[in-house]
């Protein structure tokens, strides 16, 4: 008989964290019985792609919904009794915590640097991070730079363990060859992540402002998100006119990303930064912002740029047209490096600390 997994969380939108669960789902229900509870109704995927025995909702609406959550997941708990509970983003996990008053271990992933991404300056929400972690709850990050961040923010020595994220298999479904790179006179940029104040857009406008002289330059950037800060960016970049065009979401990244030269991004922090590693594996080579992660994720395998000085950014451009960096070295070696992040590697060793779990 099938153990039964309950998973935890915020919405089924599609920010990187929802995606990755979406996708391993047809896989976790082969092996488990899944039981799929979301804070909110908020759902950008279609009713096929939503794979498990039973799909709750909470209701969860604002911070003074925590408390109804709470009992209605105590609820849901009763009646499916889970072997294990494996929880995604902050409120779902500080719910899923809270919730469970038996033995039945949590595991809580953590897809961000939280010191940056959630606690910043709260002292409320570090308190309750720290009050509601108990012995069967175990931390499980997407890189070691999270899991490092959120120790030394919480004080937490407890279980942990670093599993990698994973690129959809439609970036190994066919040969892909390393891009070529002779002369070059025309850049396309692409920068793919949601309009909001981490993915610091505004950087590349700055950046863009001392690169007007040379015309063969180019930026598209796909995103959702925050329609103010669209607005804002938007009209900086026509006030200056310059060659960037904000784009809407994109589902299909693998059908587009061929159409380009570089990808692009300027965060000012990443818990793993999965598009950058699907662009690599789409043979582009990465101009990323000199972050750890970014560092950590890519094996040093991208140029990389300080975001705080946006000549640094302009500089580098300048050194790709006079031919300063090998981008046909780094192309072929990121389309051999993304192999690493294949989900079958990581439905195996996610599975295998399932089972290091369930045999503690």
């Amino acid at each position: 008989m099938k153990k039964t997994l309950l998973l935890v969380i915020d919405n089924l939108t599609t920010g990187g964290a929802e995606v990755m669960l979406v996708g391993l789902l047809p896989e976790l229900n082969k092996k488990f019985s899944v039981v799929l509870v979301t804070l909110s109704e908020e759902n950008h995927f279609s009713t096929e792609d939503i794979i498990c025995k039973k799909k709750y909702t909470l209701g969860f609406t604002n911070k003074l919904s925590i408390v109804s959550c709470v009992y209605k997941l105590r609820k849901i708990i009763k009646v499916h009794n889970p072997s294990l509970i494996h929880s995604h983003l902050f409120y779902s996990s500080l719910i899923a915590r809270i919730a469970i008053r038996s033995r039945i271990p949590v595991i809580y992933s953590l897809h961000s640097e939280m010191s940056k991404n959630v606690f910043n300056n709260s002292r409320i929400l570090t308190l309750a991070e720290k009050m509601t972690i108990r012995k069967n709850h175990i931390v499980l990050a997407v890189s070691n730079v999270v899991l490092k961040d959120y120790q030394n923010k919480i004080k937490r020595s407890g279980r942990a363990f670093v599993l990698k994220n994973y690129i959809s298999d439609e970036y190994f479904q066919k040969e892909i060859s390393s891009k070529k790179f002779i002369n070059l006179k025309k850049i396309k940029l692409i920068a793919i992540g949601n309009f909001k104040e981490a993915k610091n857009y505004s950087y590349l406008i700055r950046a863009f402002e001392h690169l007007k002289r040379y015309g063969n330059i180019s930026l598209d950037v796909y995103g959702r998100g925050d329609k103010e800060n669209f607005r804002k960016l938007k009209n900086e970049i026509d006030a200056r006119s310059l060659p960037i065009v904000l784009k809407g979401a994109v589902m299909n990244p693998h059908e587009i990303m061929p159409h380009y030269d570089l990808y692009v991004s300027c965060s000012k922090h990443e818990g793993f930064g999965i598009a950058a590693i699907e662009a690599m594996a789409m043979g582009l080579p990465l101009l990323l912002s000199n972050l750890p992660v970014y560092h950590e994720v890519t094996f040093n395998n991208a140029l990389f740029f300080d975001i705080q000085n946006p000549m640094s950014f302009a500089a580098l451009i300048k050194e790709i047209f006079k031919n300063k960096h090998d981008l046909n070295n780094l192309s072929g070696k990121g389309i051999d490096l993304a192999r690493k992040y294949t989900k079958e590697d990581y439905l195996h060793n996610l599975f295998d600390i399932y089972d290091k779990i369930f045999n503690y």
